[in-house]
């Protein structure tokens, strides 16, 4: 049985209601945006993963030694092909990249997925929506402290839509 899994950071519930009122305040879209709960930064996706491979990527993100850090978001995106509207941070701290390059070296190494775009971070807003929404006011900067991250299944469910369910979860050192 396979599930489709990807490693993630999780935007905590002040952030989420941050970001939801500026998005009902701010900006003008034609559509809904993605959920609140949904809301996360992705480090790896992995698709479709055999449960055999389930312990080795466990295994290997237990071992990765990264520590602890922040991530200041205040700037959007627009990727006009899939209609995705996203907010990124900035500056990009290197133990972002330190987290999330090796997770994605893993899945290729697996051969499980292969990302053909380079890492690029960000908490997807709207999918599918064109053209890009209308932004009246900037986002109020918000920082998120990165103490952990998780291994996630995605998944849709008859009554909540598209799901994403964290099923381990994987502390970061702390800093000196």
């Amino acid at each position: 049985m396979t599930k489709r899994l990807f490693f993630g950071i999780e935007v905590d519930k002040p952030s989420q209601a941050q970001i939801a009122a500026w998005l009902r305040t701010q900006v003008s879209a034609s559509k809904a945006p993605t959920k609140p709960e949904n809301w996360h930064l992705t480090l790896a996706f992995l698709g479709q993963v055999e449960a055999q491979h389930d312990a080795e990527l466990v295994s290997f993100a237990r071992q990765l030694q990264v520590p602890e850090f922040t991530l200041t978001f205040a700037h959007t995106g627009y990727w006009p092909g899939k209609g995705i509207f996203y907010l990124r941070p900035e500056p990009i701290p290197s133990q972002l990249r330190a987290l999330a390059e090796p997770l994605r070296a893993l899945g290729s190494e697996l051969g499980l997925h292969r990302d053909r775009l380079p890492f690029s971070p960000h908490i997807t807003l709207f999918r599918g929506h064109k053209p890009e929404p209308r932004v009246d006011a900037p986002m109020t900067p918000f920082t998120l402290s990165v103490t952990q991250f998780h291994l996630y299944h995605s998944y849709r469910c008859d009554t909540q839509g598209l799901t994403y369910q964290p099923i381990e979860t994987f502390r970061l050192s702390v800093a000196d």
